[in-house]
């Protein structure tokens, strides 16, 4: 698997199928958007997964976020996926403040040569967060893009999260973490 991390200067020339996320615990949620990705790579596009490092949480709190798995952890289960690349986009002052819609064409449907999208529906990106899941359904078509957008996985009548994950972690309820 390709990592491309601490640059902004990206050129990917193959069409790409890309999913925008934290994968900080690559759960049962994380891993059907991830295997959708993937089974784009039968029409021809080039599995990708994108994230923000530092996460957004953690550059807007100046807080680490407690990841749930190191980075070579995160990097060899995506790998087990079928991703071939994992994008590390530098979240700063310049890229938290660049609009939904210029993020959307330049880097994603732009630099990354994305022709699918598939993300959570709590997906964000852009100033304000104003990429959310709805922003991409409604503009991603427009650039040439196939988007879907992700139900939450229930299990056990809870959503699944890393946010869940970090709660059973915290109780000691080891079976639900694995589960």
């Amino acid at each position: 698997m390709e990592i491309i991390r601490g640059t902004k200067e990206i050129s990917i020339h193959k069409p790409t199928a890309i999913t925008v996320g934290k994968f900080d615990g690559v759960h049962i949620g994380h891993r059907k958007i991830l295997s959708m990705v993937v089974k784009q790579k039968e029409k021809g596009l080039l599995p990708a997964a994108f994230t923000f490092a530092p996460s957004p949480e953690s550059f807007f709190s100046g807080k680490p976020s407690g990841q749930l798995l190191t980075d070579s952890e995160k990097e060899c289960i995506l790998e087990k996926t079928g991703i071939e690349i994992l994008i590390e986009y530098p979240m700063d002052a310049e890229t938290a403040g660049t609009e939904a819609g210029v993020f959307l064409e330049n880097v994603l449907a732009g630099s990354l040569n994305a022709r699918y999208i598939a993300a959570g529906e709590d997906v964000t990106f852009g100033k304000m967060g104003k990429g959310d899941a709805g922003f991409i359904m409604r503009e991603a078509p427009g650039l040439g893009i196939r988007a879907e957008i992700i139900e939450k996985v229930m299990k056990d009548g809870e959503i699944v999260s890393s946010t869940l994950v970090r709660s059973y972690l915290k109780r000691g309820e080891m079976e639900k973490v694995t589960g």
